[in-house]
């Protein structure tokens, strides 16, 4: 069951139930449409504001995720984003982010996708609702891919990490002696 809401938000953070932050033109102004899982909102703000508001609630900004990103990824155009890795929040525009017609889609909430008729996507969401984006397939499909790649690399960093960590915390010769067996058992999974 949807429900949508007439109400103006004055703010928003984007959440794990955020399932889009379109832009919603509005008597001259640009606000932004909020797809959750379970309703339908607008906020008075434009979608990049949402996001920047929402990257600076975790802790970073739009600037410095998209500067992430690129260190990554090295994608500097139309980037995908790490919003908060712990809650798996990864959002990727649909147009160049300049441009006000830009919407964000979180990746994990996309569930299928497709061409239309006139060259736009379906895209059908975690909730089983189907929407129609004013973005060609093959651009979706690239920024799906992208979005995928960039929360793979941020996961093998967390999950490797702390290995890194507690390795240190061994004695000299127990470390050798954790290497030699590391390699033994990834040589004997490949082969």
């Amino acid at each position: 069951m949807s429900q949508k809401t007439d109400a103006l938000l004055d703010t928003y953070e984007v959440n794990s139930s955020t399932i889009a932050v379109l832009p919603e033109p509005m008597n001259g102004k640009m606000y932004s449409k909020i797809i959750e899982k379970d309703c339908t909102f607008y906020v008075s703000m434009k979608p990049l504001q949402i996001v920047d508001r929402s990257c600076r609630y975790f802790g970073s900004s739009y600037a410095g995720r998209k500067a992430g990103t690129y260190e990554v990824i090295n994608i500097s155009h139309k980037p995908p984003i790490m919003v908060d890795l712990s809650n798996h929040i990864f959002l990727f525009p649909t147009l160049s982010s300049t441009r006000p017609q830009c919407g964000w889609i979180s990746h994990v909430h996309v569930k299928e996708f497709k061409a239309t008729e006139f060259d736009d996507t379906a895209v059908t969401f975690s909730n089983g609702k189907t929407m129609e984006l004013p973005v060609s397939c093959n651009s979706f499909e690239n920024q799906v891919y992208r979005t995928a790649w960039l929360r793979t690399k941020f996961q093998d960093r967390v999950e490797h990490a702390p290995k890194r960590q507690e390795f240190m915390l061994y004695p000299k010769e127990e470390r050798t002696r954790m290497i030699y067996d590391f390699i033994l058992r990834e040589l004997g999974e490949r082969y």
